[in-house]
């Protein structure tokens, strides 16, 4: 790619190519699509500092690294590599290197080991997406999308759906006292819930109420001027 040193976006994909190379000169990169290929090794992509987009789904990856320079990198997508195939966490340490991700798409891979969530997600604090759905670590950890929450804080959609702000509640209290917890938890939002929506109602009858009142003096007035007007009619 030395011929366009100013690209900026750049799809490659279903080219069956086996390795990165060829960007040193694209430094100005902020995207770059290469799924669907034969890639073995994450790597030719230091020189792209200023890279925020970086997708590559389906291909032979086994391990993620060679992000440390990638200080913008915001989304990366893994989607049906084969990370995880040597089963320890040290093949995801890679995502540790780039602190400014945000959102990782890890689903379809073979992820199985735990730790990944303590060693690993845990400890990437910016992270808010998280897609992590076909591996078979989701089986292994217990309550699943329940753990992921309480211990991601600022997580706002996993899988297949958004986290909200309830969910988290929900998520938060399961974990420190289990599913009595939560049901209290449950209570408590249906009790606020009741209560913003005895607030609206209240709001709504204060609003009509003044409106209704805003109105009837306006009519008075209105009816005030016209007598007036009439009584100064002059008399023929």
């Amino acid at each position: 790619m030395h011929l366009f040193p100013d690209l900026k976006c750049f799809y490659f994909e279903g080219n069956g190519v086996k390795k990165i190379e060829g960007f040193e000169l694209n430094t100005k990169m902020m995207a770059l699509y290469i799924h669907e290929n034969c890639i073995q090794k994450m790597e030719g992509l230091d020189t792209m500092v200023e890279l925020r987009t970086l997708n590559l789904t389906d291909n032979m990856l086994t391990k993620v690294e060679g992000l440390s320079n990638l200080k913008k990198l915001d989304t990366l997508y893994l989607k049906r590599n084969r990370i995880g195939k040597n089963g320890t966490v040290e093949d995801l340490k890679g995502l540790l290197e780039c602190p400014s991700i945000t959102c990782v798409d890890l689903s379809e891979n073979a992820i199985d080991d735990e730790e990944v969530l303590p060693e690993i997600f845990e400890k990437m604090v910016d992270l808010k997406v998280l897609y992590l759905q076909g591996n078979p670590v989701t089986k292994k950890i217990k309550n699943y999308r329940k753990t992921l929450i309480a211990k991601l804080k600022n997580l706002t959609y996993l899988d297949d759906r958004p986290v909200f702000e309830d969910d988290r509640r929900y998520a938060e209290a399961y974990y420190k006292g289990g599913y009595d917890e939560e049901r209290k938890e449950r209570d408590v939002v249906k009790e606020e819930q009741r209560a913003k929506d005895k607030r609206n109602r209240d709001a709504f009858k204060d609003m009509m109420k003044k409106a209704r009142e805003e109105k009837r003096l306006a009519d008075e007035a209105k009816a005030a001027k016209a007598a007036e007007d009439k009584e100064n009619q002059p008399v023929n």
